[in-house]
């Protein structure tokens, strides 16, 4: 199969709830507007801020 046919992966925000109240997208699923319409972005940047914070908290 082609490259560009394959299924893409999954962004690393989506490892992560969405902190959006409107969206509430769950682990491993993409971001939503708050008529139900998936984002073109597939995330919030609110998202993927929040996963980034998670990744480079230093361990306690």
């Amino acid at each position: 199969m082609p490259p560009g046919l394959r299924r893409r992966e999954t962004p690393p925000e989506w490892s992560i709830p969405c902190p959006v109240p409107t969206c509430r997208a769950k682990p491993g699923s993409p971001c939503h507007t708050p008529t139900g319409r998936r984002l073109a972005a597939d995330s919030h940047p609110s998202r993927a801020d929040a996963w980034l914070v998670q990744t480079t908290r230093p361990a306690a």
